[in-house]
Formats: structure tokens, C-alpha cells, sequence
């Protein structure tokens, strides 16, 4: 407390206002492959488009049904971590290697002049095409006897920078120079000037040097580097690996629907250079650029494209300047300080004249214009595997270490209820994310038998870890069994496929959240009706639905009714051991619990172990348990945190204990209707 000294006015605040904050149930976490995105990270999803734009097309991946459940889950909860596995000995970026040279240049030296002297130009660009717009080319007239010609063709130039003549002139390191240049570069490209008077025209070597002078008519022709070598291209990739970076065609029926990223360089006028990223058919995002470091504000590739995926600027590709052979990103040459330095280290480059290659340093260095397509992206999937293989079901489980694959879910950030690794059936990938929810204590793993089971008993087999494929029985308050897989139509595809059952089961406990509570049973006729499938894959009576559901079994039936539809007609968890938990509206109330007194108590933490906190605590926790209540969660609750639950021994320890009872709603799974017939006589007290 604050001591006073002098009279005065003092006014303390303190703040007594703590509750318990409402806990969201309904974010699944789903590990799945994909042909595009981020891998091996939980990313958020809020809606079905933001799936397909992140992680690509659900027909675009072999092996699981990671994204088809995702679609199915996000239409009914607005949230969704997706687990992108990826095999890193098959995983590869979609690239390409952007070429780059030299604009072809001319140099008119010996200025000023003793005469009148008269330019005139042409030229082509990469692909050999004239690029001179006014068909004679520009005509340049410097009058006799200027004292500073180079700045009046710098001037005249400037008169005419609205309009690409195909050409540009950049001023020499004194007044004495000035280099007329082609705005195209590449071997394919060229650029003649010819002039009255023999005006010191002296073409520009592939090192950046000026040749011979004397001609009334020079033409400089560009260079284009090797891309076998080492620094020899732009080395464009993927952001991420996969195949749906890259680009193709699929003829549609109203025309030509184009995938994948394409990267677009156009040239204009001087030094500059633009870079496009051509998403799915549409610019999604470019920049202006140019070859040359000019101190901080520079607008060399490499300092504004990303060259990895750390600190991305762009959000679809990294770039360096490396040979598409070599490893790493690593940058073999130093850029130029001036778009007439070119470059202080060596580049191979191939001459348009069809010479041997020749190690130079060319000035005037620009990309070369021109559509480049991405290729080569794989998923690191199940791609032609028969099964899944041991790589792949790594990929899937991930590093602990590493937080990858299933382990990516292990994050008490991410606030998952429930999760599931759909249309993976191997007990290795079930085992580890049931593993983790237990673990964690944060969610609910959901998991089925395979596809293809055509009986209630197989089904059972499976669970009890006796059936192909499974050799331990599944026992878990932290795990949920489904079966029978759901037929549903694929839009994709345009055909029907059979979807793992527990992509429906979380969707109907993210429905049962937005419309009741966690702690009611996410099955039945009100909260677990199916509309979206057409069948299911087994038809189950009652004889093969009191089978699974009878104790010792817990695998909770889809059913199919003639005049209801298809309704999820169970909601077990996977404990065979009798108890409350043993019924997934109750350990789905846990979790929540669980996780808001952690919220709720944190700031109690350090605070004096005395019945002033003590009585902080149930201030707390009491209202929430209440609320829970009250909206038919509990029937009866006691909160007791004093010196019963507080001993000498535990505040020595520094521990601070709270006992919470709770008697949990139960559900009424079992309808019985006794009927009694009794003779005329009997009195009914009615």
C-alpha cells in the first residue's frame, strides 16, 4: 500500500472484476496432404475458399482426405488449423529459371562535335522482333559545336521518355561519352545507330567495353548468360513445395482454364524491369525492378523477392540468382552499383554472333522479357503408392522435436477441441494423435476403421485391434470410433466417393456447439442428422448397432433410417472402462472446463498462498460452473479451495489446491416405455 505523507485528495483504483472467459469448442485441427501451402505448420483456416486458395484442389492430392473433410468441417465452424504432411524425400518446389543478359549498347565518344551530327536508330528485342516504333527510327540532331553534348542527348531523350522508342541514352562517367541503349536485352537483341560524319561510334563487347570506333553505322548485339552455370539464370521457385504450383492448361467447356504460377518480365524504357506472378491465370502480385545496387533504397531482385520462405515478401515464390543445377541460394556474383557497372563477377554468356561461350561482365544488365513457366512441384503424398508407405506415415506422424506432422497439433495456442488425420487408417498415425489428445488434454481424437469393412463385427475386430491392419485396441477417453464411411458426390471429380466417417462426426460437434452447448450428445435425430451424404457403405439393424454400442465395445454406428436419413446414432468414447467419461458430451465438457479455469487462473499464480486467494479462486471458478449449469451441462457442482484442501505441507510446497466436484448431465440414450394392461376393475387413480 502506498504511504502518504501531506493532506490531500488520493484516489485508488483496484480491479476485482476477474471471471472466467468462454472457451471456443469449435476448432478442429486436421493433418492431411496437399498440393500447395505451407507444410508442416497449423494454419488457420476460416473458410472453404481460404482452404482451396492455400493448400490447392481437393482432387490434386493421393493419399487421406485431409482437405475433402476440411471443406465438410468448415461448413459448419469458421475455424480450422490444417496440418500440410509433406514426404521430404519426394516434396519439391515447382521452378523456373528466368534468364538474363545484357541490353545491347553503343557508345558515341570524342563529344563535342565539330559539326552538326545526326542519329538515327534500330533495333530489336529478345526474340528478334523490331521494337523501333516509328518504322525510320528516332532521328537525334546535335548542333555543331556543343560544348556539352552528351547532356542534350540526355535531354532529348528525356523530351521523348513518355513515348519507348526502343532505345535509351545514359550518360557516360563525363561529358565526353554517352551510350545509346537497347531497352531489350538478351542475344536475340540488337541495336543499330548510324550517323553523319562517322560520329566515334563504338559497339559494346560482352564485357562492357567499347570496340573499334570509325563506322557511319554500328550495331551492338546482347548476351544472354548461361543457365547451365552456376549464376547463370533467376532461379524462380514455389514459395512451397508442391504440384499445384505448376502451370498448365485444362481445356474447359467455355475455353482454356489455366493453373499453377507463371512469372512475367516486361522491360521498359531505361533500366527498369517488370516482375509478375501469374496465379491461376491472374496477376496476383509484381514489382518494378532493375539490376543494380544503389545503397539502401535498392531495387536489385534478391533485395525485394524473397530468397527463402523466411520474411516472405512475396506470398506465391523465392528467388536467387543460381544455376538450376546447383544447391542452396547461393549468389556467385555481386551486382553492379550502376546499370552501366554490369557486374563485378563473371557470367558465362552465350553470344547472339553464335560464338563460343566467353566468360565477361556485360553493362546494362536487365531479366529477359518473357512468360516463364513453373515445373517440376511435387506433394511429398502418397503419389503411386499402393499403400501408405513407411515414409509417408512419417511424414504424417511428424517430429515431436520438430513440432511437424500430427505433433503440430501439440500446441496449447491453438486451442483444438477436436482433431483427425481423415482417410488414414494405419494404427501408427491413429495411435500418435490419440496419444497426443491424451497427453494435451485439449482435444478429442476422432478416427475410424478402414475403408472397405463390410461388417458391424469387422468393425468391432478393428477396434479391439483384431483385424488386418490393427494390432491393439483402441481405449481411450480422448478417442472417438465412427463407422460406416459415408457416400457423398464429389464436385471435384464429378463422381461419388466414400468419405471417412469422422470428417461428419466432427462436423455434427461443431453444428452441436452452434446450436446448444459442447456437454450435449453431438448425436440423434436434432444434432446428428447427415443431409450432405447420399448412403453409407454398410447398412447397419439393430442387432449390428447394439453390438457396437453394448459394453465393451465403443464403436458409435452411423445409421441409416428409411424415413429419418442418415444419423450419427452413438456418441462413445473410445474407454471401455464405465464412467461418465465413457460418453463424449461429457469429456468434451471436460476439455472445455479444463481449459477455461487454466484461463481464468493464471493472474492467481505468485499471488499469496492465503484464504484471501483462496477465496479469489472460488470467486472464480464458482460463477463458471454455475453458467454451466444452468445451461444443463451439470446437475450439481461444489467448489472448495480452503485450509480442507490447503494443508501446511501443500502451502510449505508452494502449492495452492482446488477441489471442484461436478456431477455431469447424463444423456438419455435409452427410451423405455412401459406399458401396462389391466382389467376393467383396477383403479388408475386417475
Amino acid at each position: 500500500m502506498p504511504t502518504y505523507s501531506s493532506p490531500g485528495n488520493y484516489v485508488i483504483e483496484k480491479d476485482f472484476s476477474e471471471y472466467a472467459p468462454a472457451v471456443n469448442s469449435s476448432i478442429a485441427g486436421i493433418v492431411g496432404f496437399a498440393s500447395k501451402g505451407p507444410a508442416n505448420k497449423a494454419t488457420l483456416i476460416t473458410s472453404a475458399s481460404q482452404l482451396l486458395k492455400t493448400f490447392g484442389d481437393t482432387d490434386a492430392v493421393d493419399g487421406g482426405q485431409g482437405l475433402l473433410a476440411a471443406v465438410e468441417i468448415l461448413s459448419k465452424t469458421n475455424a480450422v488449423y490444417y496440418v500440410r504432411a509433406e514426404d521430404g524425400t519426394t516434396a519439391t518446389d515447382a521452378s523456373a529459371a528466368v534468364l538474363f543478359g545484357s541490353c545491347p549498347a553503343v557508345q558515341v565518344s570524342a563529344i563535342p562535335f565539330s559539326t552538326e551530327v545526326s542519329f538515327a536508330f534500330s533495333s530489336t528485342d529478345e526474340a528478334g522482333t523490331s521494337n523501333t516504333t516509328n518504322g525510320d527510327g528516332y532521328i537525334l540532331t546535335l548542333t555543331t559545336g556543343a560544348t556539352d553534348a552528351a547532356a542534350d542527348v540526355l535531354a532529348a531523350q528525356s523530351a521523348i521518355e513518355t513515348n519507348d522508342w526502343g532505345w535509351t541514352a545514359v550518360s557516360g562517367t563525363d561529358s565526353s561519352s554517352v551510350y545509346f541503349v537497347n531497352n531489350h536485352a538478351g542475344k536475340d537483341a540488337n541495336l543499330t545507330v548510324s550517323s553523319t560524319h562517322g560520329a566515334h561510334l563504338s559497339p559494346l563487347d560482352s564485357s562492357g567495353n567499347a570496340t573499334a570506333a570509325g563506322a557511319a553505322s554500328q550495331t551492338a548485339s546482347g548476351t544472354t548468360a548461361d543457365i547451365t552455370t552456376s549464376g547463370g539464370s533467376y532461379f524462380v521457385e514455389s514459395l512451397y513445395t508442391g504440384a499445384g504450383y505448376n502451370a498448365s492448361a485444362i481445356t474447359t467447356v467455355n475455353g482454356t482454364t489455366n493453373k499453377g504460377l507463371k512469372v512475367e518480365v516486361k522491360s521498359h524504357t531505361g533500366k527498369t524491369f517488370s516482375v509478375n506472378v501469374v496465379n491461376n491465370g491472374t496477376i496476383a502480385e509484381g514489382w518494378q525492378l532493375n539490376m543494380e545496387k544503389d545503397g539502401a533504397i535498392t531495387l536489385f531482385p534478391e533485395d525485394v523477392i524473397n530468397i527463402g520462405e523466411t520474411n516472405a515478401v512475396s506470398e506465391y515464390i523465392k528467388a536467387s540468382f543460381k544455376s538450376a543445377n546447383s544447391n542452396g541460394y547461393d549468389n556467385v556474383w555481386t551486382p553492379a552499383t550502376t546499370w552501366k557497372g554490369g557486374i563485378t563477377g563473371v557470367v558465362k554468356s552465350t553470344l547472339q554472333s553464335g560464338s563460343s561461350d566467353v566468360n565477361a561482365s556485360p553493362a546494362f544488365m536487365k531479366l529477359i522479357d518473357g512468360t516463364y513457366s513453373l515445373a517440376g512441384g511435387n506433394n511429398g503424398d502418397a503419389a503411386g503408392a499402393a499403400s501408405i508407405t513407411s515414409t509417408v506415415k512419417s511424414a504424417l506422424i511428424g517430429s515431436e522435436t520438430l513440432k511437424s506432422g500430427i505433433y503440430a497439433l501439440d500446441d496449447d495456442s491453438l486451442n483444438i477441441s477436436m482433431a483427425c488425420v481423415p482417410g488414414i487408417t494405419q494404427q501408427d498415425v491413429q495411435n500418435t494423435l490419440i496419444t497426443i489428445a491424451e497427453a494435451s488434454q485439449n482435444f478429442l481424437a476422432v478416427v475410424s476403421p478402414p475403408e472397405g469393412i463390410t461388417s458391424a463385427q469387422s468393425a468391432i475386430n478393428w477396434h479391439n485391434g483384431q483385424y488386418t491392419g490393427r494390432s491393439a485396441a483402441i481405449n481411450s477417453s480422448y478417442a472417438a470410433v465412427y463407422w460406416p464411411w459415408l457416400k457423398q458426390y464429389d464436385p471435384a471429380t464429378s463422381t461419388d466417393i466414400y468419405l471417412d466417417p469422422a470428417a461428419y462426426a466432427i462436423s455434427m460437434m461443431c453444428y452441436t456447439d452452434s446450436v446448444s452447448d459442447p456437454w450435449f450428445a453431438p448425436a440423434g435425430l436434432v444434432r446428428g442428422r447427415l443431409t450432405k451424404p447420399t448412403d453409407v457403405e454398410v447398412i447397419l439393424n439393430q442387432g449390428d448397432r447394439d453390438s457396437m454400442y453394448q459394453p465393451g465395445n465403443a464403436v458409435n454406428p452411423i445409421a441409416k433410417f428409411a424415413q429419418d436419413g442418415i444419423v450419427i446414432w452413438g456418441q462413445r468414447t473410445a474407454q471401455r472402462t464405465p464412467s461418465a467419461l465413457d460418453r463424449i458430451n461429457v469429456r468434451r465438457m471436460m476439455i472445455v472446463i479444463r481449459k477455461m479455469l487454466l484461463s481464468a487462473t493464471r493472474s492467481i499464480i505468485f499471488e499469496p498462498n492465503d484464504p484471501v486467494t483462496w477465496n479469489r479462486v472460488v470467486q472464480l471458478v464458482q460463477p463458471a460452473m454455475d453458467d454451466i449449469r444452468r445451461r444443463r451441462g451439470i446437475t450439481q457442482f461444489r467448489v472448495i479451495c480452503d485450509d480442507t484442501t490447503n494443508t501446511p505441507l501443500r502451502v510449505d510446497r508452494n502449492e495452492l489446491w482446488c477441489r471442484v466436484l461436478i456431477k455431469p448431465t447424463k444423456t438419455a440414450e435409452v427410451l423405455v416405455f412401459e406399458l401396462n394392461l389391466t382389467n376393467q376393475s383396477a383403479q388408475l387413480g386417475v
